[in-house]
């Protein structure tokens, strides 16, 4: 929010007040057809559900469809490299300079925090932290990141914001290996109940006690097989098609 001597707006182009005023314009438009259309809602998880009804819409048209993704028949190392992975973009948003700041705090001797992605923040940052225990990585294909998230100790996200299904850390599920990540929104859905990993959103020290786990490796295998054995059952890939279809077919 941008504060001014006459009101406030969602400033979304922090370059343009006038593009700002046409894309919260075009929100309220699209809200009313959300609210007021006969159609179908299909969200990643249970919390946006929740979130689109106490904001007005009606519950019967929201269905619930977290996105496949592919689970591999294997689990966490004890073997795996001394690293923890972040894949994304680097922003303020997704708060990657917090996280570095946590990592830096911890108690991980012999550890490396390797960055993954492109974004505002990636030349300052990687100027600002020539530490060689943080790694900026840039833009990497898809089979990159997965084999680097594949033979890390842990991936973790500090993200500010509300997220959907977080791909990344399904991704790292399904190689069995941990997810560090704020307790907001809807990711701790694709996760056991009473996740050890989960840290409070904004406080880092608390991030930062989490990451000290890391070096724990009967925990990190313990929390890996967790974690692969429930989102290969979560993420079924035939109920999740099944159930899809019949949704688009009214069944």
């Amino acid at each position: 929010m941008e504060n001014t001597s006459f009101l406030n707006i969602n400033k979304y182009f922090k370059e343009s007040i006038i593009k700002s005023l046409i894309i919260c314009r075009f929100g309220k438009s699209y809200f009313k057809i959300l609210k007021d259309g006969n159609v179908k809602i299909v969200v990643l998880t249970k919390f946006h559900q929740d979130f689109l009804h106490q904001i007005g819409i009606n519950r019967e048209k929201i269905y619930l469809s977290p996105n496949n993704v592919e689970i591999q028949n294997q689990g966490y190392s004890k073997n795996n490299d001394k690293y923890v992975v972040y894949a994304g973009r680097i922003s303020p948003e997704k708060g990657v300079e917090e996280l570095i700041e946590s990592f830096l705090m911890s108690k991980l001797d012999g550890f490396k925090l390797k960055i993954l992605g492109d974004g505002p923040d990636f030349s300052r940052l990687n100027e600002k932290y020539n530490d060689k225990r943080v790694i900026f990585y840039g833009q990497k294909s898809n089979k990159e990141v997965l084999q680097i998230i594949k033979n890390s100790k842990a991936v973790v996200t500090a993200t500010r914001l509300y997220e959907g299904q977080p791909t990344l850390l399904c991704e790292a599920s399904g190689f069995g290996v941990p997810s560090i990540f704020p307790l907001t929104g809807g990711i701790h859905e694709f996760f056991p109940s009473d996740y050890i990993l989960g840290f409070e959103q904004f406080d880092y020290g608390d991030l930062t006690k989490k990451l000290n786990l890391v070096s724990d490796s009967e925990l990190m295998e313990k929390v890996g097989i967790e974690n692969h054995d429930y989102i290969k059952q979560y993420l079924n890939d035939n109920e999740v098609i099944n159930n899809f279809g019949k949704l688009i077919n009214n069944e």
